[in-house]
């Protein structure tokens, strides 16, 4: 892989957290904060069904302790860290003990190897002067609308909003290769993980990402199949080192031609990812409207997906 890790997450020579007894260490976005769970805060809008962290710890009790026992034997386990919370990640992803226990271990490797647990990201923004040059290569291909993450409120979800026509998908496919895509895509996927982390632990709410992509003005002639194919596979990548992170991806505005891409396109995205997609048009029906609500305030909401906050990029807000 192009990409250096340490040149986007750290040195870990200087870092604080490394000079700490190893099982003291602690997730870097939770410095300061003494409460690793906090007692849920309550639902900050009627729509705000997020679940309870400390009822589905309890819930689940016997199979995160069996989790845990078998984690316990990799040395890469840090108590402190890998606490109830990200192992019941796991086991409502997989629903049985022994597919969870995989898909913990391989994603404690997973973030050594990318050296992931070095430094808090989340003050970065993600524009084209991040620090991570291949993500900065990738968003030189792209509109600097084209793709927004915005928190509006500390208390519920964090947004990714796209406009699918402002990525120039030929001209990513053409500049850069296979091997970078996972780069890009673990950038922002840690950014968002790393927040999401800290509002679940401090509202005691299981927090999640919700991406709105917008394709309203996008022609046929401006979709790449392999583009498409290599994002899926990093979808893929990031759903088994992220369970329970990503809530859904809602298509907005899809102009009438789409479902026939969409049929070839299907077969080639992970069944886990897609099984997550939906098409509504909340700018023209109320009813798909609302079911944004749950993650964001209408006030907060762009106008282009029915809200009302008429500036586009959406603020960043955090």
């Amino acid at each position: 892989c192009p990409w250096d890790p340490l040149s986007t997450f750290g040195s870990t020579k200087h870092n604080t957290i490394e000079m700490m007894p190893e099982q003291e260490q602690g997730w870097t976005w939770m410095k300061g904060i003494e409460v690793p769970i906090a007692a849920p805060i309550d639902p900050v809008a009627t729509a705000d069904d997020r679940p309870v962290v400390l009822d589905l710890i309890e819930k689940n009790k016997k199979q995160i302790g069996e989790i845990r026992e078998e984690l316990k034997k990799d040395p890469l386990y840090i108590p402190k860290k890998h606490d109830e919370l990200w192992i019941v990640r796991f086991f409502l992803s997989h629903k049985k003990v022994k597919p969870a226990v995989r898909a913990a271990k391989y994603t404690l490797q997973f973030r050594k190897e990318h050296n992931l647990d070095a430094v808090d990201i989340r003050g970065q923004c993600i524009d084209k002067n991040v620090p991570n040059p291949t993500l900065a290569k990738y968003l030189s291909h792209c509109d600097d609308d084209a793709g927004t993450f915005s928190i509006p409120d500390k208390r519920r979800s964090v947004l990714h909003y796209v406009r699918l026509a402002g990525i120039k998908q030929h001209d990513l496919v053409e500049n850069l290769t296979r091997e970078e895509w996972l780069p890009v895509y673990l950038h922002f996927t840690e950014w968002s993980f790393q927040w999401l982390d800290y509002i679940t632990r401090t509202t005691g709410r299981l927090t999640k990402l919700l991406r709105l992509i917008d394709l309203k003005g996008l022609k046929m002639s401006m979709l790449n199949i392999e583009n498409i194919s290599r994002d899926g596979k990093a979808m893929g990548a990031m759903e088994d080192c992220y369970p329970q992170a990503l809530h859904s991806i809602k298509l907005c505005n899809a102009p009438a031609w789409i479902q026939v891409p969409w049929r070839i396109v299907r077969p080639i995205m992970p069944k886990r990812v897609v099984s997550k997609i939906d098409f509504i048009m909340p700018e023209s029906s109320e009813k798909e409207r609302n079911t944004l609500y749950k993650f964001i305030a209408r006030d907060n909401l762009p106008s282009r997906f029915g809200g009302q906050h008429p500036a586009w990029p959406a603020p960043v807000f955090c």
